[in-house]
């Protein structure tokens, strides 16, 4: 199936810079209305041995009062299961799915805008659909700035026995910058990681299931522009996990453990790491109307998990049933890399609650509110985010119209000599956008349970880390073979 999907949006933005005003020439305009039109392909094959769904689409965006910021875009995604295939080999292996991304645009963090189910703009931070932003989901903020990312990782799970399974994972993830606007040009690294995880769950009883994570992730940095530095380091990760199934609509997911940062060298001024233990935690309670969501919760992995969500795609589902709602909590702390203002680990904690649910059969609305926080020893750095959320998605037809606010706060505190600009770097800003989308020979694109995720669910992976190696953490993952599933 071939569905073509087009979006256009107009958003009101009070700093498109990302940046403290203070620090922005006398001709500079932070405050502008940005049209964008999203054209968007997305195909899916479902074979006798394997399924596959891809998304391709690009991001022209134009500026009213900044044009020479204006930009087009590209965004990419899918995943290929293969389940079907793995099976001719072995009865006993339950997943076994190849995924990536690949996204250009001047854009900063996914923790400040990312895209939710259905609409462009709605929802913010990681609960608000995926930490599918790897590296730029932990809430540091840069200022305007070009960037690539990719994503490349493969995943499988094996049945051990009837009640014992296990979960693997390989990520690649790399995030590179290029150049800056608005006049100021902050210390940025581009950062390459490798990910690999194992975790094996047992289910104790018939809302238990207990298990255990070893992750290790390698990463390296380069300093984007200005004066050259490269440095790198490594972490091994250890954790026990919990998820409860407390009701059919309910359940939690626990994990705590410890990080190890090995010895690495650098030639980035102040940047050499020693053997460091900082303790790693996850926490996440999930509570939803759509029970079969979380009927095999602590079961191996879902054999399909949604296609994830890149900042400005236009994603199926979105417009819940009446009634229909999700409610998830998160917060996690671990380490991550730092790759704005001074590289290296980074100590980071994260916490946010993200709701949405069906108001009538056209008509659904979200709202998050998140919170992050991280700090860095050499150089001495710290950042606060908040970040808050709220939408409402209508259909009108075959046409979703969605309307969004947010508001985005971030405070950064560096050492003089690593920021020549300011020893603090803090800023607000507001956007409200208003896009109306149409997919193509598909009136049911856009409602969730025809090929949205959530009413989709077979299972969930618990105990998977996203690449950015921030805290082990399990959610509901739906499937991504119902992205364009014929009724």
């Amino acid at each position: 199936m071939i569905i073509p999907s087009l979006s256009v949006s107009e958003r009101y933005d009070s700093n498109v810079f990302f940046t403290p005003k203070s620090l922005l020439g006398p001709t500079k305009k932070p405050e502008d209305f940005i049209t964008t039109v999203t054209p968007q392909i997305n195909v899916s094959h479902a074979g006798s041995m394997t399924r596959s769904n891809i998304f391709v689409g690009g991001l022209v965006t134009r500026y009213l009062h900044n044009s020479n910021l204006d930009y087009t875009g590209i965004n990419a995604g899918g995943q290929s299961d293969l389940t079907g295939w793995a099976n001719s080999f072995s009865q006993r292996i339950t997943a076994l799915t190849v995924r990536g991304t690949y996204q250009f645009t001047p854009s900063v963090s996914a923790f400040g805008a990312s895209s939710s189910n259905g609409g462009l703009g709605v929802g913010t931070g990681p609960t608000s659909g995926g930490l599918s932003g790897g590296l730029l989901d932990t809430g540091l903020v840069t200022n305007r700035v070009s960037m690539q990312r990719y994503n490349l990782g493969v995943a499988g799970g094996y049945q051990l026995t009837a009640v014992t399974s296990l979960v693997g994972t390989l990520d690649y993830y790399k995030v590179s910058f290029g150049n800056q606007s608005g006049g100021v040009n902050n210390p940025l690294f581009s950062t390459t990681s490798y990910q690999g995880t194992t975790t094996i769950n047992t289910g104790i009883t018939a809302r238990d299931t207990v298990g255990a994570t070893a992750a290790m992730s390698h990463y390296s940095q380069e300093r984007s522009s200005g004066s050259s530095g490269q440095g790198s380091f490594t972490t091994i990760r250890e954790t026990l996990n919990w998820t409860r199934l407390w009701t059919p609509k309910l359940t939690t997911f626990l994990a705590g453990g410890g990080i190890v940062t090995l010895p690495v060298g650098s030639s980035i001024p102040g940047q050499s790491v020693k053997t460091q233990f900082s303790p790693t935690f996850s926490a996440r309670m999930t509570y939803t109307s759509f029970s079969e969501a979380l009927r095999e919760a602590g079961s191996s992995f879902s054999s399909y998990s949604s296609l994830p969500a890149l900042e400005g795609s236009l994603n199926p589902g979105g417009i819940l049933p009446p009634g229909g709602y999700m409610v998830s909590m998160l917060s996690t702390y671990s380490i991550t890399p730092s790759y704005a203002f001074g590289a290296g680990p980074m100590k980071t904690l994260g916490v946010g609650i993200n709701a949405n649910g069906g108001i009538t059969r056209n008509l659904s609305g979200q709202m998050g509110v998140n919170y992050a926080h991280g700090n860095r020893d050499l150089p001495s750095s710290s950042f606060d985010t908040v970040a808050l959320s709220a939408g409402a998605l209508y259909l009108i037809g075959p046409v979703l119209a969605t309307l969004t606010y947010n508001w985005l706060y971030f405070a950064n505190s560096s050492d003089q000599a690593f920021l020549s600009t300011a020893s603090t770097y803090q800023f607000s800003k507001e956007m409200v956008m208003l896009s109306f989308s149409y997919a193509f020979m598909s009136p049911s694109f856009f409602r969730m349970g025809e090929f949205g995720s959530s009413g989709t669910t077979r299972g969930s992976i618990e105990g998977v880390s996203a690449p950015s190696g921030g805290g082990t953490e399990s959610r509901p993952s739906g499937d991504g073979s119902g992205i364009l599933r014929k009724e």
